[in-house]
């Protein structure tokens, strides 16, 4: 396979993931953004914002907005350390639950069709290789053991 036809494969595989999680986060305002906010927060009550901004990966004032939204929405709520001002912590609220439920059934669902068919030697293959091809990209990107930085 050429290079140019990984980077074909990873852009119709993400752009397929992204309009299928459209499709369930749709009736709750949302979209396929906010998925990685809505598993952080709701895994870990509490998260503060500075915290979630070093995980998601995407510029501050993205984060900002997004976290601001679930706010707004009524899915999130804010609310400022005590100990220290600076920090806001961010819990999930009652109506997050389903939109986690249903983001978890998502994915669960969309592995299963994009894996249809593999064994189970493949499946455990194709995970590994994902999960250090990650690596690998975030070291390029993040400066890490294997990155050009």
């Amino acid at each position: 396979m050429k290079n140019s036809d990984y980077f074909r494969c990873f852009e119709i595989i993400s752009k397929h993931s992204h309009v299928y999680l459209d499709n369930v986060l749709e009736k709750y305002g949302l979209n396929h953004c906010y998925r990685v906010y809505i598993k952080k927060i709701y895994e870990n009550p509490g998260i503060s914002r500075d915290v979630l901004k070093n995980y998601t990966h995407v510029h501050p004032s993205n984060t900002t907005r997004a976290i601001d939204y679930l706010a707004e929405h009524g899915f999130i709520e804010k609310k400022v350390n005590e100990l220290d001002k600076r920090i806001c912590n961010l819990y999930p609220l009652d109506k997050l639950k389903d939109v986690y439920n249903d983001l978890i059934n998502c994915e669960n669902e969309w592995i299963s069709k994009i894996t249809n068919g593999f064994n189970d030697e493949e499946l455990e293959e194709f995970s590994r290789l994902l999960n250090k091809s990650q690596e690998l990209s975030s070291d390029v990107i993040h400066g890490g053991k294997n990155g050009s930085n």
